[in-house]
């Protein structure tokens, strides 16, 4: 994970491009950096090759082809220290079935602000690295 004094990379990973330039704008404006991702295996495959570490994926839960759960579920088992912020503007009652344990995955309601937005993404990043954090040297994909 990065330190407190730098920036995570973030893949935002959303279907609506007017909204995922939206959130793009606004996190690079506050200085991370931000790869970008219309669909899941789009995300899947920037994740793979992306030559940096992901700290964090911000993700919608509705999109075609696959739901931003199964994107969750399939990055946090090929990275287990990557977080997970899933967007909805539906509850999700059991996170545990995306989580199995192995990650950290967050759920941010829409509609949400600019500010709510960047609230949910610090405390996220914020949370104490895994175990594998510290064994990769802050490798998280």
């Amino acid at each position: 994970m990065p330190t407190r004094l730098s920036k995570a990379t973030i893949l935002v990973v959303d279907d609506e491009v007017s909204l995922r330039q939206l959130i793009v704008r606004q996190l690079r404006g506050e200085g991370y950096t931000v790869l970008e991702a219309g669909y899941g295996m789009e995300a899947l495959s920037v994740a793979r090759t992306s030559p940096d570490p992901i700290h964090l994926v911000l993700s919608d839960i509705r999109m075609p082809g696959m739901l931003g759960t199964e994107l969750a579920k399939r990055l946090l088992a090929e990275h287990p220290s990557v977080r997970v912020v899933l967007m909805s503007a539906h509850a999700l009652d059991d996170l545990t079935t995306v989580s199995d344990g192995r990650g950290i995955v967050q759920v941010l309601t829409k509609p949400f602000d600019g500010q709510q937005m960047l609230a949910v993404i610090k405390l996220v990043l914020d949370i104490v690295p895994a175990v594998e954090d510290r064994a990769t040297s802050g490798r998280a994909v």
